[in-house]
């Protein structure tokens, strides 16, 4: 479901427009009002009805395309290792637009546990925005290397944390994923830490 059908089914449950816009993804109620400005004008102005399919409107093609191919950065975090961890995740559209960011505490977790955890919680992120294509990218090279097939897996715990990540990415038409220096990922691994700070001064 992409984010102006989940706006859609969250509005239709009598929620206020602007909050439901934020449950949707969307940064900003202006942001979503664009959006659905830019799909009304792609509707054909006959109506659906019976139609004989036309060409596709280009606007129609440049709205889709913003969320169809992803670029989502993740990051995992945990102080003790294991010790309190968390994870975050942000998706850029192809442009480089910041669309949307998740991060969650995780309890008491390994370090490789928390990298995991931040991949799911990125191709959940991608799958709610109505991704079909995304290319993952973080700073754990052994995660990449693991997802990759080019590194076994040898611990039980990470085993069962690839498998659910495989489970996320099945949703995809095409996942990809690459490793990028701490440097390239200071937005994810700032995310992170926020919770960890969060968490620590409660």
């Amino acid at each position: 479901m992409n984010r102006l059908k989940l706006f859609m089914t969250i509005l239709d449950s009598g929620v206020d427009a602007r909050k439901a816009c934020i449950e949707a993804g969307f940064r900003t109620f202006d942001e979503c009002r664009e959006k659905l400005l830019c799909l009304a004008d792609s509707i054909p102005r006959g109506g659906f009805d019976g139609d004989t399919p036309g060409p596709e409107p280009a606007n129609e093609k440049s709205c889709r395309d913003e969320t169809e191919s992803l670029s989502v950065h993740t990051d995992g975090a945990s102080r003790g290792n294991p010790g309190p961890a968390s994870a975050a995740a942000i998706a850029y559209s192809p442009g480089g637009e910041m669309l949307a960011a998740r991060s969650a505490a995780l309890g008491k977790a390994t370090n490789n546990e928390a990298e995991y955890r931040g991949l799911i919680l990125g191709l959940r992120l991608a799958e709610h925005l109505g991704a079909r294509r995304v290319t993952i990218r973080m700073d754990s090279e052994l995660v990449v290397r693991q997802m990759k097939g080019e590194y076994k897996i040898r611990n039980s715990r990470l085993g069962e944390l690839a498998e659910e990540a495989r489970r996320a990415a099945s949703f995809f038409e095409r996942v990809g994923y690459e490793h990028v220096s701490r440097e390239q990922n200071l937005d994810a691994d700032r995310l992170a830490n926020e919770v960890l700070d969060d968490a620590a001064g409660s």
